[in-house]
């Protein structure tokens, strides 16, 4: 095994302040292991039988470093990345990533050279960005779209009634590929969801009613592959989008389940200091919190600051000592407070200063868990995780696959 070390921030985006400590000082380090994000890639490319996979890493890919994510994914056979800014496709292409990578977000007209410039697919959700593909796409500037229609998600995409005079426009216009026709679900994460089947039909009608030819079809997400499953990728040259199942998750337990797959990410905090308290010491802020009896108390070096959200307070626990021990007090924005129990009993017996507290990770407490504590879904943790804590990879290959940077000759922006 070779292990690298990645700072947040230089798998980031955009402009951020570094870490200030490395992954041995850091109080608080997301470890991501990428045979896992192999192992899930080729889960996912199993399942989706003849149709490509489009691995989703945008938001620094859920948080996990979207350029080691981006290199597991294609050791793992894939050749196709959905981002959601311009920026973040920008990102992959200078770390010499040469696989197809859309964005999936509505662009700006005046970013349109910088699709071109960048070999980046673009998302067209309107007549008027369509409008604006056909007047800067040229054969020396070509653009490549992925026409988007709204079946039902209200969030971006052509009425399906207008999408076939669209593409058929687009197809017409020198310069502008065809790449991609596709919709979005908005219930599929909810197995038997009878709108996710309408939404699937009112594409199935779009696509019937086009009359030019597409490069791909796509429907399917994490939660379609997993509810609905072939029908929403039975089109011809079809691609399955996967964001949350390349990590290892999906909207709930259950659905995860349904496949192999292996959560990638693991968060710990190192204990900080260590104290024992009477009974009736009040802990952190609000003093919400009093110990019931003589009790060890471990600061952990974590807080709503690194992303451990704040409304875990009261309900959330974590492994340490070789047990599973409760935050106490107030979560604050650089620490939290765990009973460790009686001083002279186990686990406090087996906790000294320096050592690790697992608050999320694979054996538990999951992330599942922290999301349901907090009140809110499990991909809201993961790409909570702060910039100032370290991603520690390991389980990298020995050998990356060959890749090669388009020329570049502007510098990015949008």
């Amino acid at each position: 095994m070779r292990l690298l070390v990645y700072f947040h921030a230089q798998s980031f985006p955009f402009a951020i302040d570094r870490p200030t400590h490395t992954v041995e000082e850091a109080p608080v380090t997301a470890t991501v292991d990428l045979a896992a994000i192999r192992h899930n890639a080729g889960v996912l490319q199993e399942r989706a039988g003849e149709a490509d996979v489009m691995a989703i890493i945008k938001a620094d890919a859920y948080g996990h470093g979207a350029r080691p994510v981006a290199r597991a994914a294609c050791e793992a056979g894939i050749r196709h990345y959905g981002v959601a800014r311009l920026p973040e496709g920008i990102h992959l292409r200078e770390a010499g990533h040469k696989g197809r990578i859309l964005v999936l977000g509505a662009p700006a007209p005046a970013q349109l050279p910088q699709y071109a410039e960048y070999n980046l697919d673009l998302t067209v959700p309107s007549a008027d960005i369509a409008a604006a593909v056909v007047r800067h796409a040229s054969p020396t500037a070509p653009l490549r779209v992925h026409v988007t229609v709204d079946t039902g998600m209200g969030r971006l995409g052509l009425a399906p009634d207008d999408a076939p005079a669209v593409m058929t426009r687009l197809a017409d216009a020198p310069g502008v590929r065809l790449a991609g026709l596709w919709t979005h679900f908005a219930t599929a994460d909810a197995p038997g969801s009878s709108f996710a089947k309408t939404q699937l039909d009112r594409f199935r009608e779009v696509v019937d009613a086009v009359d030019v030819d597409v490069e791909h079809v796509h429907a399917a997400n994490t939660g379609g592959l997993l509810t609905i499953g072939t029908p929403t990728y039975e089109f011809d040259a079809s691609l399955v989008r996967s964001g949350i199942a390349l990590y290892g998750l999906a909207a709930t337990p259950e659905l995860s389940a349904r496949l192999d797959l292996r959560p990638a990410m693991r968060l710990t905090a190192r204990v900080t200091h260590l104290k024992t308290v009477p009974a009736g010491t009040p802990i952190s802020y609000g003093a919400t919190w009093e110990a019931p009896r003589r009790t060890r108390i471990a600061t952990l070096g974590v807080g709503y600051g690194d992303g451990y959200p704040r409304r875990c307070s009261g309900h959330a626990s974590v492994r340490i000592g070789g047990a599973l021990c409760p935050i106490v007090g107030t979560i604050c924005m650089d620490m939290c407070m765990v009973d460790l129990g009686p001083p002279d009993e186990a686990p406090a017996t087996r906790v000294d200063r320096g050592d690790d507290a697992v608050l999320f990770g694979p054996a538990g407490p999951t992330v599942y868990d922290v999301a349901q504590w907090s009140d809110t879904i499990p991909y809201e943790i993961l790409c909570g995780v702060s910039p100032r804590v370290p991603r520690r990879h390991v389980n990298c290959e020995d050998e990356a696959p060959a890749l090669s940077s388009p020329a570049r000759t502007a510098p990015p922006g949008g």
